[in-house]
């Protein structure tokens, strides 16, 4: 029995970690090429003053990114450190998952039934993460990232790596060593809490058996509660969890559905350890509070306003 659950748990922890590797890569490289590429100036620029539009346009960016939730902390810790505020980048973090042109395009697959599911799904996600990111933009100066978001110094071209190199240019050779350090440095960096946030949602998963969840799949407030739950516990990455949602739609309520859909991306396990990274400890606990209770009160308006059930 023991070696049992020893195997499921090598299992669990080695799928969730080679379905977020990827993306982490991903992100750690998108990152470190605006790192060594992209003058501050440049994207501060397009940048509205207007703080209403700056978090629409912050909404928005995740669209142009076909990245998960996890490779989208390396990106937040970048758009902070080019001067974006705090709760910009909250807004981009909780929506960029699901304004993902994959996320759409798998949800709308798998719900093929009820194509509405979809665009719920993405519009609701979108203001979920505009209305955080506004509440939170009132207290911007108190959301001031965590002490080890400081940008690291680059090396110069009297440096002993560039003194000794053949390269004959020498600025080719500093973007070299600038996007190596970055991705090096950021990747071990994200690398080490998402194998930790891995570890504890497979424990979870070993050890909180889903029958217990499933006791509350007809009522409507716990059946949503009890979803969200599962998605923090699951994180499972938000490109395919559309599939494994329509596995339970059998079983649970459309609200509750949509809660798994939208609350997952946004906020799991794994990708909570990520954000300690970035921000206070504090912050995160307000921030988990506020997108659960949206999310539930978003899941209670599709149970009783949305009748197309299965």
């Amino acid at each position: 029995m023991f070696l049992n659950r020893v195997s499921d748990f090598l299992m669990i922890f080695l799928g969730l970690l080679v379905e977020s590797l990827p993306f982490v890569v991903l992100g750690v490289f998108i990152s470190s090429l605006i790192a060594v590429f992209v003058k501050p100036e440049f994207i501060l620029k397009f940048k509205s003053k207007n703080v209403i539009i700056s978090h629409i346009q912050s909404m928005f960016i995740g669209i142009l990114l076909p990245v998960c939730e996890c490779g989208n902390i390396p990106l937040a810790k970048r758009l902070i450190l080019i001067g974006f505020k705090p709760s910009e980048v909250i807004t981009f973090m909780l929506a960029a998952p699901i304004l993902n042109p994959l996320v759409l395009i798998s949800t709308l697959e798998a719900f093929n039934i009820d194509k509405n599911i979809a665009f719920i799904r993405i519009i609701s996600g979108g203001l979920i993460a505009l209305l955080v990111g506004l509440i939170f933009s009132f207290n911007n100066k108190e959301l001031s990232a965590n002490s080890t978001l400081v940008a690291k110094p680059s090396f110069s071209f009297s440096s002993p790596v560039n003194q000794v190199s053949n390269v004959s240019n020498p600025a080719i050779n500093f973007v070299h060593i600038n996007f190596f350090e970055n991705f090096r440095n950021e990747f071990f960096s994200v690398f080490k809490v998402l194998a930790l946030g891995c570890v504890l949602a497979s424990s979870f998963q070993i050890f909180i058996p889903r029958d217990w969840i499933s006791l509350f799949a007809t009522e409507p407030l716990l059946s949503v509660l009890s979803m969200i739950f599962l998605a923090f516990l699951l994180s499972i990455c938000s490109s395919v969890d559309a599939f494994f949602a329509l596995s339970l739609s059998s079983t649970f309520n459309l609200g509750s559905i949509m809660g798994f859909l939208v609350f997952g991306p946004m906020i799991d396990i794994k990708t909570l350890f990520m954000l300690r990274t970035i921000y206070k400890p504090l912050t995160l606990m307000r921030l988990v509070v506020l997108v659960m209770l949206l999310c539930t009160l978003l899941g209670l308006g599709v149970n009783y306003f949305y009748k197309n059930y299965y």
